[in-house]
């Protein structure tokens, strides 16, 4: 089951969200694994069933997962999230690039920080 930290500020859609998107991208749920019911996870969390139906349908959006009509919800193939994952990283470091630009910044200085990002993370 999933656990949240509540984050005042930050909806709890978006934190659920969140949360699972990390399991699924971090692999620590398996390709066409089933979710838990909206209403399990509700129940567990206690919160409104509307905010985990939110959050599976943004994540179906995302490529994240897919769902199929009285079965469930499942973890969707690593294949067709990736380029969704990607997509999405790509605009929002889109969006930071022009923010640096904008602030000053060199196309030198923001690799260096990107750079450092990625080593950071032990990805190279």
């Amino acid at each position: 089951m999933f656990s949240l930290r509540l984050q005042g500020g930050i909806p709890l859609s978006e934190q659920l969200e969140a949360r699972i998107a990390e399991l699924i991208i971090g692999g620590e749920m398996a390709e066409n694994e089933k979710l838990p019911a909206v209403r399990e996870v509700a129940k567990a969390l206690t919160i409104n069933p509307n905010t985990v139906q939110k959050t599976y349908r943004q994540l179906e959006q995302r490529g994240l997962i897919y769902s199929l009509p009285g079965k469930g919800s499942y973890v969707a193939e690593r294949s067709q999230y990736s380029s969704a994952v990607l997509e999405k990283a790509t605009e929002e470091f889109r969006k930071a690039v022009e923010d640096g630009v904008k602030s000053g910044l060199t196309g030198e200085m923001m690799k260096a920080a990107v750079d450092a990002v990625v080593n950071k993370e032990g990805k190279v």
